[in-house]
């Protein structure tokens, strides 16, 4: 009977211990699943969400549209220097826009990735030669005037990127100066 109670005491014993090593397998499964997600969606997971900005002339609004198209309908719209998020996805030279209306696209002419700093001030144009006035950034010129030459004035409404937007349309920086007069 001693013996009895010695076996049924061991074997009380030994299945707390079994009992405490599945708690420990179960923990230890669950911290490296969860490890294993983490290390998942660093590897692989999306990339986060970059902040742009809309640059046009104050005043007017470059519209976010359904579909990457100017015949697509509009779900919102940004004002000049107002933020919106993408994730860098584009097509045909439209931009995944998200945070505005029912999200869509931006045509890239109108994206820069640096905040719009409002100007408001009179320009010369620098160059040695004529510079082309575009109808966005990188865009086509304008059917009016699309030409600027050296010496002559714009009014700059605002700048980002290495583009200002003027009077005239869309200029290069490098190609304008502060007018001093």
């Amino acid at each position: 009977m001693h013996l009895q109670k010695g076996i049924h005491t061991m074997r009380k014993n030994y299945s707390i211990f079994d009992k405490e090593k599945i708690v420990a397998a179960i923990l230890l499964a669950v911290i490296l699943i969860l490890i294993g997600f983490g290390i998942g969606s660093y590897c692989f997971g999306e990339e986060p969400l970059a902040t742009c900005y809309a640059m046009c002339k104050p005043g007017s609004r470059v519209s976010v549209r359904m579909e990457p198209s100017k015949d697509s309908l509009e779900t919102g719209f940004l004002e000049c220097g107002d933020s919106f998020k993408t994730d860098g996805e584009s097509i045909d030279g439209w931009i995944r826009c998200y945070g505005v209306g029912e999200n869509g696209w931006i045509y890239s002419g109108y994206v820069v990735t640096e905040p719009v700093r409002m100007v408001g001030q009179r320009y010369v144009c620098s160059a040695n030669k004529q510079v082309a006035c575009r109808k966005w950034m990188a865009g086509p010129q304008i059917d009016e005037r699309p030409w600027m030459k050296s010496g002559q004035h714009c009014q700059v409404f605002c700048e980002s990127d290495g583009w200002a937007v003027t009077s005239r349309g869309y200029v290069k920086t490098e190609w304008l100066d502060c007018d001093p007069e």
